[in-house]
């Protein structure tokens, strides 16, 4: 039973981390635009670092990368430079908050929408509840801004639902493909630093140079090694330990994560619309990814 329980508090810790690590991504991506960097350095530090250290699986499994090349390319379009860019675009319109919510929701729904449509998978009525208990919160954080008529923000929140497109899709074709964790990420990553850093170079010559070394070791080390690597790999581990079922509701931690460091880091207010969405998209993560075996008045089979 003793051997029981670490093995339990071993993936629950490997699971807190990289929820941790996700939920704290929008938010230091923003303070870090709101100083020295912009979106494009980000996703170039990203990518370098990443690619860089990811590498190595490639070339030791060249003949297998050199396969799936094509299809890296693909993926790198769901998860790569595009996806990073077009969130970082975003958080400079939008709180990171909205990021925590809309951004892994909408990611959720398009991806159970996808198992429908694409893979012809079945989906349970529970499942069906919590995607709607998803797009209903979704909705109650966009609405809650119309009063603001912040044109600025909803644009940003609308990008965020393209970013849960973006990993939707890497997400599918990871399965449809059965491409395992670490290679996609690899192909992803090391795709991404090959073709965007030119494009980098030519538009922002000599950026990298004006960056503090200080600020391009920090940026490095969370968004190249926590972000892209070490989140991931904690994840898998804590799949690993626990199984999918019990490891996937670490997910739900990403949003409830995000918007409490961001009301502690940058001071960002949150409505009661906002915390409302909050509870609704949790709730219905929980139940969409079928944490929940018993739903009353509900059938989960």
């Amino acid at each position: 039973m003793q051997a029981q329980t670490k093995k339990i508090l071993l993936g629950a810790s490997f699971g807190l981390l990289a929820s941790l690590i996700w939920g704290s991504w929008p938010v230091i991506s923003k303070m870090s635009t709101l100083e020295q960097l912009d979106h494009w350095d980000i996703t170039a530090i990203r990518f370098l670092v990443a690619g860089c250290l990811l590498l190595p699986i490639l070339l030791l499994q060249f003949a297998k990368s050199k396969k799936l090349l094509a299809k890296g390319l693909v993926l790198a379009l769901g998860a790569g430079a595009p996806y990073v860019l077009l969130a970082t675009s975003g958080l400079n319109l939008a709180p990171s908050s909205h990021f925590g919510i809309i951004a892994p929701s909408s990611m959720l729904l398009f991806t159970t929408l996808g198992c429908v449509f694409f893979l012809s998978e079945k989906i349970s009525t529970a499942r069906l509840l919590g995607v709607a208990m998803i797009f209903t919160g979704v909705v109650s954080v966009g609405v809650g801004n119309l009063g603001a008529l912040s044109i600025d923000t909803a644009v940003g929140d609308l990008m965020f639902v393209g970013c849960g497109l973006l990993w939707a899709s890497y997400t599918l074709l990871c399965k449809y493909w059965k491409i395992d964790a670490w290679m996609a990420t690899a192909l992803v990553s090391v795709l991404s630093m090959l073709i965007y850093t030119p494009i980098y170079l030519l538009h922002s010559p000599g950026a990298l140079g004006q960056i503090p070394l200080q600020t391009l070791l920090q940026q490095g080390l969370f968004q190249g090694v926590l972000v892209a690597i070490l989140a991931l790999y904690c994840y898998s581990q804590a799949v690993a330990i626990l199984g999918s079922s019990r490891g996937a509701v670490f997910a739900a931690l990403v949003p409830p994560t995000t918007m409490f460091l961001a009301v502690i880091l940058l001071a960002e207010m949150i409505t009661w619309v906002e915390q409302f969405g909050l509870l609704a998209v949790s709730f219905g993560i929980v139940l969409a990814l079928g944490l929940v075996k018993k739903v009353p008045f509900v059938k989960t089979a």
